[in-house]
Order: C-alpha cells, then sequence, then structure tokens
C-alpha cells in the first residue's frame, strides 16, 4: 500500500506545515470557547436583567427560572463544545493528522465544563444568608 492510499501527503513540508497548525488551533479552539461560554452567561444574566431575588427567606437553595438559565444554557454550550472537541480529536487520529493538541483540548473542555457547572451553581443557587 501506499501513502496515497492511507490519505497521506507525500509533500514532507506540506505535511509538517500541517501538523504544526494542530497545536496553535487546538488552543484557539479552546481560548474562544472560553469567552463564547462566559459571553453567553453575560448576555443571559443582561438581557434577564439580573438574576433576582425573588426567593424564599430561609430557604438554603434557590431554583428560579432566571437562576437556572444562567447555569444550564452555558453548560450546554460547554458540554457541545467539549464533544466537539473530542470528535475533532477522532478525526485528526483517523486521518494521521497530529491529534494530541486536540486530546488535550477536549480535556481542557471538560474542565472548563465542570468549573462553570460547579461555580455558577454555587454562585448562583445558594443564598448568602
Amino acid at each position: 500500500m501506499t501513502s496515497a492510499e492511507f490519505g497521506e501527503i507525500d509533500d514532507p513540508l506540506e505535511r509538517l506545515e500541517r501538523n504544526e497548525r494542530q497545536g496553535n488551533q487546538a488552543f484557539r479552539f479552546v481560548l474562544l470557547s472560553v469567552l463564547a461560554i462566559v459571553a453567553l452567561a453575560v448576555a443571559i444574566v443582561v438581557i434577564r436583567g439580573g438574576v433576582g431575588d425573588e426567593c424564599a427567606d430561609g430557604v438554603p437553595l434557590c431554583l428560579t427560572s432566571d437562576r437556572v438559565e444562567v447555569v444550564i444554557l452555558p453548560l450546554l454550550l460547554s458540554i457541545g463544545l467539549a464533544v466537539t472537541a473530542g470528535v475533532k480529536t477522532y478525526r485528526r487520529w483517523q486521518n494521521r493528522i497530529r491529534w494530541r493538541p486536540w486530546l488535550y483540548a477536549t480535556y481542557a473542555m471538560w474542565m472548563v465544563t465542570t468549573a462553570y457547572l460547579l461555580i455558577s451553581s454555587s454562585a448562583v443557587f445558594v443564598q448568602q444568608g
């Protein structure tokens, strides 16, 4: 079997350039994903007029619709972006392109997802007494 049958590029310089771009692309993906998640959360707070104070006194957990939206919608975006990074990792691996930066991007996106869930839910749902 030849390299063309495997879908590899015959020009070594072009292959090297393609492989070297993967790290920058993965880093940009993570950075822009984090910015998109934060921007969506801020947009929801701005559009809804902030997180309301209509919770009952004495209740340690407040689950109103505006508070749930601030947590759930950006969290769903973050999960979707983490799965997208995983799919990109698989496709790079399948096409014999340098896939490790995308694997790290997948790990980073799952950490961002977990961090957003923990930080936003603890900040939004728990009432300071």
